[in-house]
Formats: structure tokens, C-alpha cells, sequence
């Protein structure tokens, strides 16, 4: 997560909770990587492995495209520290991966982590006319509500805020994204995104109102719904993941 809305609560100024560890070292492992982090992005989580896991099972056989012509392209939105897309990278060579977020300083977090490609897009905003298409879109977006009682402590206080809050409810992201960003697919594409421990069921709706076809929901280590993905139409044969 690392896109900029505007709203939700500020960072408190006197934290009563302890400097999160990845913070005090400065870096932090995401699936099998090391990453520069800073407080400017979330500190990665295992279960935006998850995320990870159902772009690669979709990418994987895609590196290049059955005329040889051009290497698979992923993009991934509200990348703050890269730890998505640089995954990606690592475990499914000529994978052509984009970076996006709002917030210059996570941008640059996800530069000294080696992301090429990292450009500000802002996904409350129709995609740029000139970003191209891509075979799959991966997003992990501020997806929590302000007055969510079940957010740890120290996320709270220590995490930027404009990586966390999104919107009163939690869900303005996904409002934008659904269907602005299916633009930038191309036909029997790729979109994922990672959702709150209470959100699966309204985000799927979200997908398949928004036109996605095989509108799944992948479980997270503590067997919450986690990750949201389906295809652009038409779905491509044999393209069956989850």
C-alpha cells in the first residue's frame, strides 16, 4: 500500500508503542528479498504473498507471448516499497514489471530496491493515456477505514497513513480501480488486489459488476479472504488459477 487520498488520521506525534523492528534496521525480507524500508512505505507482509503467488501461477507460462514478440508486462500499483512487483521479477525472468505510486518518497524507497520502472500514477485517477497495456495488473491499496478498531496499535502510530486509510469505509480504491484500471488489460488479462480481513465478499461484487470474469477469492495464513483477482473477458482458455 502507498497511495496518497487525502483523508484519514495523522500519524501520532508520541507514539506508546515500540519503533517497529523494520523500521529500526532499515530493511525487511518479502518472499525470499531483502528491501530498503523506511516509514515512508508499509512494512511488507506475508500476506501480500499471497498476492504475489496468484501473479506468478498467472505469469509464469506468459513471459513471452505466443508470437515471441513481447515479453509479459505487469503493473504494480501503490507499490510503496516495490516488494509486489520486485517478487514478480525475482521469480518469473522477462516479466517486464511497472511500478506505481502517489507518494514520491515511497517511490524512491522502491528505487533503492532496484524497480526500474517506477512512475507516479495516481490510482484514484483513470490511468494515463500514455502507460501502454499490460497482461496483468497487481494492486495493494489503502484499504483501511479510520475508525477500524482491529488495526494494530503500532501500524497505527508508526505506519504512514496514507499507505493505510482508504476512505471512510475502506473501500474508495477499490471504487477507482474497479473499472478504471481494467482499461490498461489487455483482453483475458490479469487483475488482483489485496483486500481487509472483512472485505472478500464486497470487493468480489465490486469485480464481477466491473465486467471481470473468474472472480475468485485466495484465503491468507489466518483464512481470511486476502486476495481478490479475476480476468478481463474473454478469459483465456486453460487459464485457470486458485
Amino acid at each position: 500500500m502507498g497511495q496518497n487520498i487525502g483523508a484519514g488520521p495523522s500519524r501520532p506525534q508520541t507514539p506508546a508503542s515500540p519503533r517497529p523492528e523494520a523500521y529500526e534496521l532499515g530493511e525487511w525480507d518479502f518472499y525470499n528479498i531483502t528491501l530498503n524500508i523506511t516509514p515512508d512505505v508499509l512494512i511488507p507482509r506475508p500476506d501480500s504473498e499471497h498476492l504475489v503467488d496468484v501473479a506468478l501461477e498467472f505469469l509464469r507460462d506468459r513471459a513471452e507471448s505466443p508470437d515471441g514478440r513481447r515479453p509479459a508486462r505487469l503493473l504494480d500499483l501503490c507499490c510503496g516499497s516495490g516488494c509486489i512487483g520486485l517478487a514478480v521479477e525475482a521469480n518469473a525472468p522477462g516479466v517486464s514489471v511497472v511500478w506505481g505510486d502517489i507518494s514520491d518518497a515511497a517511490l524512491a524507497v522502491a528505487r533503492s530496491n532496484g524497480c526500474g520502472d517506477a512512475r507516479v500514477l495516481d490510482a484514484l485517477s483513470p490511468p494515463p493515456p500514455d502507460l501502454g497495456v499490460f497482461d496483468a495488473v497487481v494492486c495493494n491499496p489503502p484499504y483501511v477505514a479510520p475508525d477500524d478498531d482491529a488495526l494494530d496499535a503500532s501500524v497505527r502510530e508508526w505506519e504512514p497513513p496514507v499507505a493505510l486509510f482508504g476512505g471512510t469505509d475502506g473501500l474508495d480504491f477499490y471504487r477507482s480501480l474497479l473499472p478504471d484500471w481494467l482499461a490498461v488489460l489487455r483482453p483475458g488479462g490479469l487483475f488482483a488486489v489485496e483486500v481487509g480481513y472483512d472485505g472478500a465478499e464486497t470487493v468480489s461484487r465490486m469485480a464481477r459488476e466491473a465486467g471481470l470474469t473468474g472472480v475468485t477469492v485466495r484465503k491468507d495464513y489466518a483464512g481470511h479472504g486476502r486476495i481478490v483477482y479475476g480476468y478481463t473477458q474473454p478469459h483465456k482458455r486453460g487459464a485457470r488459477h486458485g
